[in-house]
């Protein structure tokens, strides 16, 4: 019993991909820097784009954006449980002024010790959900 209550309270995906008529217009990404999000959220944000080849800027909250450009914003949530996790994320993308996708993460504080492993990771599988390149099930299983 206690395997399957574990297993029901794993980290977890939750989200859509980008629609395919988006990414099929290949828009310039404005990512938005949440300042009260840990810094290495914006980092790993960056490395994925980077490593992906996306064309990307990086701009500050509060700034006023460009509707044609597919706006990213994010925040990110770390608790304490005999180490410092990354607890709750959503990623956000907007264009044309609407909400094209959005892609969640949550890893409960319970006894699941899947909570603890690399918050970049779960974001770059954040990522990987939100440009199409993983399905949430995929993504799952490389928790």
């Amino acid at each position: 019993m206690a395997l399957i209550l574990t297993g029901c309270v794993s980290p977890k995906f939750s989200g859509d991909p980008l629609p395919v008529e988006v990414l099929a217009q290949n828009p310039k990404v404005l990512v938005i820097n949440d300042k009260e999000t840990r810094d290495g959220f914006q980092s790993a944000i960056e490395g994925w784009m980077d490593t992906n080849k996306i064309n990307y800027v990086v701009k500050q909250e509060g700034v006023e954006h460009n509707p044609e450009e597919l706006t990213i914003e994010y925040v990110g949530y770390w608790n304490w449980d005999l180490a410092l996790f990354l607890s709750r994320a959503e990623i956000e993308a907007f264009y044309k002024g609407q909400r094209v996708s959005k892609v969640s993460y949550e890893a409960p504080s319970t006894l699941h010790t899947g909570k603890f492993g690399d918050a970049a990771e779960r974001i770059n599988l954040m990522l990987e959900i939100m440009f199409g390149k993983l399905s949430l099930a995929d993504a799952s299983k490389k928790l």
